[in-house]
């Protein structure tokens, strides 16, 4: 089997894609594989080529991977890890073996105490790979940065996707994921929890809820709407993501102490030292937002008039 070629990437390798049938790996081989790839699937569900669970493989996926050009581990951060002990024995050093989690340093420095000779690569899609790709951020994750034939064809596949593409080191990737990720995604979990805790009901809220509040609680749902797994492994597995937690914390608390000592010039000051601190994201972000809060405009009008949708 293989993926479609976009881009004139070199083709003919052997890949061997675990996690297959998920979203990620769906992704991975429209964008990553070439015509002339021999892709050979495995997963849990149907309609693969070695089914079953990639911690326990067979002989066949087994062989498959011994003279497999790339591996791939689109799988959940505990899963890859257990995968890596087999892999060790599978694999040499003329093989690249390529993550896809959230989170790389682990995998990393697992790879490293389990004896894997094949080196490691990482390739994250800053966004869901449900949505359209063109336009997208994509992490590449290599030790070695661009000095690797491996990490150029990425690079270029993605490009040719229209893509936007960024390399980075293990560490450096986990430090930003920790911000970009773990940081928003605890805000707005913590926020819906808020919300649902508060004394008036949920459609009375979206009724007459402003689009700041539509907005939080839409990303919530989005959250909410896929695997848990995703968004655990984004909270646990990433060392700092305590970190950014804790400091979420007490921002919070150093804003319900400005409101509590009535110090409105501190909190003046310290809008004003945000902005400056975002630099020209402030104006093309408010920008930005200001589009978001039309759609969500446009929708609730289509929706009171046709008399469709949810309440609100």
């Amino acid at each position: 089997m293989s993926g479609p070629d976009e881009g004139g990437a070199a083709a003919g390798r052997r890949v061997v894609l675990l996690g297959a049938d998920g979203t990620v790996g769906r992704w991975y081989r429209a964008h990553l594989t070439a015509t002339g790839d021999t892709v050979t699937t495995a997963g849990l569900g149907a309609g693969v080529d070695h089914s079953g669970d990639a911690r326990t493989p067979g002989a066949g996926l087994r062989e498959a991977v011994a003279a497999a050009d790339e591996v791939v581990l689109a799988l959940p951060e505990d899963v890859a890890a257990a995968c890596l002990t087999w892999l060790a024995g599978c694999t040499g050093p003329g093989t690249v073996v390529v993550s896809t989690c959230s989170v790389q340093l682990p995998l990393f420095e697992a790879a490293s105490e389990r004896g894997l000779r094949a080196p490691l690569r990482g390739v994250n899609p800053m966004f869901s790979p449900t949505l359209p790709s063109a336009g997208q951020s994509v992490v590449v994750v290599a030790p070695d940065g661009e000095a690797d034939a491996h990490v150029h064809r990425t690079r270029t596949r993605l490009e040719a996707g229209s893509m936007t593409v960024c390399v980075m080191d293990p560490a450096g990737h986990d430090a930003a994921m920790s911000v970009l990720q773990a940081l928003p995604h605890a805000a707005v979990l913590s926020f819906v929890d808020a919300l649902l805790a508060a004394p008036v009901d949920v459609p009375t809220l979206m009724r007459i809820a402003p689009p700041p509040a539509r907005t939080l609680v839409a990303l919530a749902c989005r959250i909410l709407a896929a695997p848990p797994e995703i968004y655990w492994d984004i909270q646990r597995a990433n060392a700092l993501g305590g970190d950014r937690r804790k400091e979420l914390s007490s921002s919070l608390l150093r804003l319900d102490a400005l409101v509590e000592a009535d110090r409105a010039d501190d909190f003046r000051a310290a809008l004003a030292s945000a902005a400056q601190g975002l630099g020209p994201y402030a104006a093309e972000g408010a920008e930005e937002c200001r589009e978001l809060f039309e759609l969500i405009q446009r929708r609730r009008t289509v929706r009171r008039t046709t008399g469709g949708g949810a309440p609100g």
